[in-house]
């Protein structure tokens, strides 16, 4: 399955530079009506394949692509890629352990199909499509559907990343419907079309409801190549050190005078010297504050971290790390990390807003500072207590200005 998943990648990176043909697959209907219409299936149960998803879309939303896969694997659900098993190498399905079809014809994007299943948390199925062709113009887009096996209706869902911003205008962007070891995730792939820049990688990842951004990095690294785990850069610092992990930073992207540094965040294990990749920060990450009005912290995901420029060890938990930054010039965001489990990492944020004040080790308390502003004008400093799951304990005046 690996095998499939780094050719898939493979197929898709050559997809931005390959060469039109003369057989083309129109898209743009689909493109343009899709979200108004919903699909009416025939009883397909609880738990419905992708190859039976797919049939359903394709009966209303016909291409040449989906018919490929259709074609191909008739009634089977599972179509080897490889010549030597017996497929044509354009056509893959797995429908009893990923739920993933894909065609391709192998050296252009014309049409090019990809189509999955995940399995949602209230028992309905979400579907995605991806479909993408060159002549006669080029165009790529997915769709999203969620399957209410009550019903047999396909509903259009909004795209998860409608509000998406490239870190680069300009920038040439494709869609990956993931499988295999990223089976949750969907990448936006982010290129130069003058290669000034690298590549960028953009995870949005499936939460059992939706997807959601998770984090990005200029980097792929595929396990099986990889010897399943990551490399640490040769300019990553290391930034702390608790009993189990040393936490290393390095640079994305350097610092502008308008736009903080985008910093990637790496532990190593100190049972194996495994290195995994835990975050890359977003400094255009939403605030929080409105969310943290009972004065505790609040759950965030590892793509919410937005500038990371203090880093310290929590001295009693040797699995987490205290990390706050400035993006907004104004606000010091706090953050604690839970690296536990490096490939999971969990993450939170307090409503503090100016930074690091103490550890007290005894009592297992982090002191944290903020603001507040006196109904007369001006403004003081308070010392805010929480535990390290991020439970407000108490607030004591410490300056005024």
């Amino acid at each position: 399955m690996r095998k499939t998943l780094f050719i898939s990648l493979i197929l898709l990176l050559a997809c931005c530079t390959g060469t039109p043909k003369n057989d083309t697959v129109n898209i743009s209907a689909i493109r343009d009506g899709w979200q108004r219409k919903t699909i009416e299936t025939k009883n397909l149960g609880a738990q419905p394949t992708v190859m039976q998803l797919l049939r359903a879309f394709n009966e209303v939303w016909p291409s040449a692509g989906a018919d490929s896969i259709i074609t191909e694997a008739g009634d089977r659900l599972f179509v080897s890629n490889d010549v030597e098993e017996g497929g044509s190498g354009k056509v893959f399905v797995d429908c009893e352990d990923f739920n993933v079809a894909y065609y391709n014809q192998g050296n252009t994007a014309d049409k090019r199909t990809e189509a999955r299943t995940y399995s949602k948390e209230n028992g309905h199925t979400l579907f995605a499509v991806l479909l993408e062709q060159v002549n006669p113009e080029e165009e790529q887009f997915c769709c999203f559907y969620d399957y209410d096996p009550a019903t047999g209706a396909m509903t259009p869902e909004d795209v998860p990343y409608a509000d998406f911003k490239p870190l680069h205008e300009g920038s040439i962007l494709t869609y990956w419907l993931t499988e295999g070891d990223y089976d949750q995730d969907i990448i936006i792939v982010e290129t130069s079309p003058d290669d000034s820049y690298p590549t960028a990688y953009h995870h949005y990842t499936f939460n059992g409801k939706k997807h959601e951004f998770n984090y990005w990095s200029n980097e792929f690294i595929y396990p099986e190549y990889e010897d399943e785990h990551d490399f640490l850069p040769e300019e990553a610092v290391l930034r702390a050190e608790s009993d189990n992990y040393w936490l290393y930073t390095s640079v994305a992207d350097p610092a502008s005078d308008d736009y903080p540094e985008i910093t990637v965040l790496w532990v190593m294990s100190k049972e194996d010297d495994v290195v995994t990749q835990i975050c890359v920060t977003s400094p255009d990450s939403e605030p929080k504050w409105a969310s943290m009005t009972d004065g505790n912290a609040i759950s965030v995901g590892r793509g919410d971290i937005a500038v990371v420029e203090n880093v310290q060890a929590v001295p009693w938990d040797p699995d987490k790390f205290y990390l706050d930054g400035c993006p907004d010039a104004r606000n010091i965001w706090s953050y604690i990390i839970d690296v536990s489990d490096p490939d999971d990492v969990k993450a939170i944020q307090f409503p503090s807003n100016e930074g690091f004040l103490s550890f007290d080790v005894a009592g297992k308390r982090i002191h944290l500072g903020a603001y507040r502003y006196h109904p007369e004008g001006g403004r003081y400093s308070v010392d805010q207590v929480y535990n390290i799951d991020g439970k407000f304990i108490s607030e004591t005046v410490i300056g005024d200005e």
